[in-house]
């Protein structure tokens, strides 16, 4: 048979278009884009929400509400209908931001019954979070007024009231509130939500954007998108309803029933959680259930976090080692009880408090601890190791737990000998230490050198034009010598004999040690001698001093701290001068506060006037920041049955009752 019996075909191709066409999906199966979960905005609106932007911004700023009011009315109603699609788009939700501080009552309802049923999409958005958390601070200033309305019916439904939306968005978003906690844009939406709901003002809580977010604002802000000139936290309690209380306890419920001690362990390292795991450790600390704090529970949130305080455990060992743990260590060391607190000191920090106290971590945690202590032996204790071991600080140059320790003995008023024994021993000091050792504590603290290091670099040889042959000046050693003249006298002597030498000049023209003599010049607790042994060493300098940058900040300290007499020689020694200080870039400040006019034309007059210029008083110690959420122990929160099963339990244990 032929070769055309077996004739073969190839089958026809298939394009590639119709395969993809079988394997699509059906019509009806929308896809969703993450970063657009609600579509993208038109064109057209798009543009105008970029030029609307400007307008707003400077009809604010002109001062006439009445046309920001019709200038947002006419954007509400362009953008009808694509609230959630501007909410999510990079550009147009900087505009919502920026819009939120201008939005009445009634116009922010209505945005806000718009996104109702999507505040979870929002809260997990990178761009819809924040425009989410700039409405709920437009909640918080006008429920701040008090003059909220309640629900209306209308054609198009009921209009809910504020209160209403924001009961509503809680129920809608309670489940999703512990995953929340681990996601990178949802974990500030959290913590607004808290500060919303407590009565405390969103804009004055740290962390509230991340460094990111943080980048990304500057650079629109530089491009006129962003104006945060009208958002002005405050520190004081804002009014909300008494039903914010409620859901605000309900909240710290739900988190506490649905985080185990492991979850807590788990989150407490991570730099995600982590800030918002200290939001609500001090909530914890400021509510209360009729006994006391919640924090004192035993199934509290911080007490899952510290654990058991017997023995150490290697979650706590890590975790005093972690560069994010030791935030929310710090946050639940700062409101448990003074048991616990002194518990926690001996099973983890005493006998290593010199050791913990070196690492750049764990520091934190020691000097938060220390600040807490009680006054009592556990204090001392803590002061007389730091003596025996406070050389590793100064050789690791980590001096906050010396810091804290200076600070803790100004606040309660004792341990200030022993205080400054563990200083001088921790810089290798003795205590009949010589003239000449004493007038190297100042440099050998500013070098966070020892003396025996201090005295060998110095005693070096040079060997390149730029070395600062031991002159070394440090920040950390300037502030804990600041912190060392609050002390009672005579503690401090060393302080204001070592400071009497002859580079006391260099330091008062320095941007580092200028600040170590302003605070001698200005100490309240610096006897009279101290005081004006450093004054005579001040005053053959003072002209040279207001003509220089730093030493003309010395030159006001020590007229503060000068008494009438030595005010008049000032002033004499100022005449004389001048007219060189007038023609200084410095000098001619210092010479305009001496009011010489008043001088020269009643001497008794000027007198009357240089005696009330004098020191204002000095700040309280460094104290651990105060819990935002501390009012709340003394709020009453009423607490409503969730449900048919709650009410019925509650029925039974009243019966019992």
């Amino acid at each position: 048979m032929g070769r055309g019996a077996t004739d073969r075909r190839r089958a026809p191709k298939r394009s590639r278009h119709a395969e993809e066409e079988e394997d699509a999906p059906p019509e009806w199966i929308a896809s969703s884009d993450a970063n657009t979960p609600f579509g993208l905005v038109p064109a057209d609106l798009h543009s105008y929400m970029k030029e609307v932007n400007a307008q707003l911004t400077e009809r604010m700023h002109s001062g006439d509400a009445d046309d920001v009011q019709l200038l947002v009315q006419a954007v509400l109603s362009e953008m009808n209908g694509h609230e959630l699609a501007l909410a999510t788009d990079p550009t147009c939700s900087l505009v919502l931001e920026n819009m939120s501080s201008m939005l009445q009552e009634k116009p922010l309802r209505v945005l806000l019954d718009r996104m109702t049923g999507n505040f979870v999409t929002l809260s997990y958005h990178r761009y819809g979070s924040h425009v989410l958390q700039a409405l709920f601070y437009a909640v918080q200033r006008i429920m701040n007024t008090g003059t909220t309305s309640d629900s209306a019916s209308t054609k198009q439904g009921v209009l809910r009231s504020l209160p209403d939306i924001m009961s509503d968005m809680y129920e809608e978003m309670e489940p999703s509130l512990v995953p929340m906690l681990t996601d990178v844009f949802a974990t500030h939406m959290l913590r607004s939500i808290v500060a919303l709901f407590a009565g405390v003002s969103i804009p004055s809580l740290d962390d509230m954007r991340s460094k990111r977010s943080a980048k990304y604002r500057s650079k629109e802000r530089q491009k006129a998108m962003v104006d945060d000139s009208f958002t002005t936290p405050s520190n004081e309690p804002m009014h909300v309803p008494p039903a914010f209380y409620t859901l605000l306890h309900r909240l710290y419920t739900h988190m506490r029933e649905n985080l185990t001690e492991e979850d807590m362990h788990r989150l407490v390292p991570e730099a995600t959680a982590a800030p918002t795991l200290s939001l609500l450790l001090r909530l914890e600390a400021g509510l209360a259930d009729g006994k006391g704090s919640t924090v004192y529970e035993k199934d509290s949130m911080a007490s899952c976090i510290l654990g058991p305080l017997d023995q150490r455990t290697d979650f706590m060992e890590s975790a005093l080692r972690d560069a994010v743990a030791t935030h929310v260590l710090q946050s639940a060391l700062q409101d448990i009880s003074q048991e616990r607190l002194v518990h926690f000191w001996r099973t983890y920090i005493h006998g290593r408090v010199a050791k913990l106290g070196a690492h750049p971590c764990a520091n934190y945690v020691v000097a938060t601890a220390l600040q807490l202590l009680p006054a009592d032996e556990t204090l001392a204790e803590a002061i007389h190791e730091l003596g025996k071991a406070g050389d590793q600080l100064v050789k690791n140059q980590v001096t906050g737990v010396l810091q804290t320790a200076v600070d803790r003995s100004v606040q309660v008023g004792a341990y200030a000998a022993d205080v400054m024994q563990a200083i001088r021993a921790a810089f290798r000091f003795s205590e009949d230490a010589s003239k000449d050792d004493v007038a190297k504590f100042v440099p050998a603290v500013l070098s966070l050198h020892t003396l025996k290091a201090f005295t060998h670099v110095q005693d070096a040889p040079r060997k390149r034009k730029r070395d600062d042959n031991g002159e070394r000046m440090t920040t950390q050693g300037s502030i804990l010598l600041q912190r060392i003249a609050q002390l009672p006298a005579p503690h401090q002597t060393w302080l204001y004999e070592s400071l009497c030498t002859d580079a006391l000049g260099s330091w008062c023209r320095s941007s580092t040690a200028a600040h170590v003599v302003i605070a001698a010049l200005t100490s309240k607790a610096a006897s009279f001698a101290q005081r004006r042994m450093l004054i005579r060493a001040v005053m053959p300098m003072l002209i040279d001093l207001c003509d220089d940058a730093w030493g003309s900040r010395v030159a006001d300290a020590l007229w503060l701290g000068a008494d009438g007499f030595t005010k008049e020689k000032m002033a004499q020694l100022v005449i004389g001068h001048e007219k060189r200080l007038l023609a200084s870039t410095y000098g001619r400040f210092f010479v305009r506060r001496l009011r010489l006019g008043v001088y020269r034309k009643n001497v008794d007059e000027w007198k009357a006037w240089a005696v009330h210029e004098h020191v204002p008083d000095a700040a309280t110690p460094a104290a651990p920041p105060a819990n935002p959420f501390a009012f709340l122990r003394t709020t009453h929160i009423h607490r409503t049955p969730r449900d048919q099963a709650d009410r019925e339990l509650e029925r039974i244990l009243a019966q019992v009752e």
